[in-house]
């Protein structure tokens, strides 16, 4: 676990250094996850410390959480930006279904999106539309610890995602996407 731990800290302290890509394989190579034993142990809350793309969406803010919220057991997923320092699902947001493909990969089918806004008196303000066209895509878990999960996507990109125990927002999760 000592590549583990170096990376969380140079994802922190150096997130562009070389040196990432270099520990993510190696990581990678030496892993033992398995989706039909570790499935479970995907969820909870998720924070996108890296990825390998550029989009400003898929970067760290020390402002926003970027998160991912998974419960694979009821195939239901949430990516959710929101402002730091909240316990509350908050802020754009996409829905997705999640189904096992094989060893190490997930199916994603996003099914709603749009901001996740306030309580206003007794009404949620939730501007979350139906994606009427099919969007899909899959997630290969490379790397999963009870810290560290290292993802790369159908598009190349390489995720690393850092464990929140965050039990009350998880809750707020499991309360919102019953609507779904």
């Amino acid at each position: 676990m000592e590549i583990e731990s170096k990376l969380l800290k140079i994802i922190i302290e150096k997130p562009n250094s070389k040196d990432i890509l270099s520990m993510v394989m190696n990581l990678e190579r030496n892993s033992k996850f398995n989706l039909k034993h570790d499935i479970k142990k995907l969820k909870g809350v998720w924070e996108l410390r890296w990825s390998s793309s550029h989009a400003s969406f898929l970067s760290y803010s020390p402002f926003i959480d970027n998160l991912q919220i998974l419960n694979p057991s009821k195939s239901n997923g949430m990516n959710l930006l929101k402002p730091r320092g909240t316990n509350r699902i908050i802020g754009p947001g996409i829905v997705a279904k999640l189904n096992p493909i094989n060893n190490i990969r997930i199916g994603v089918r996003f099914t709603h999106a749009g901001f996740i806004g306030p309580n206003i008196g007794f009404t949620k303000l939730n501007v979350l539309a139906q994606i009427k066209r099919q969007q899909k895509g899959w997630l290969d878990i490379t790397y999963l610890s009870k810290d560290l999960r290292i993802c790369r996507g159908d598009k190349g990109t390489i995720f690393l995602l850092k464990r929140r125990v965050n039990e009350k927002l998880f809750v707020r999760f499991e309360e919102f996407i019953s609507n779904f």
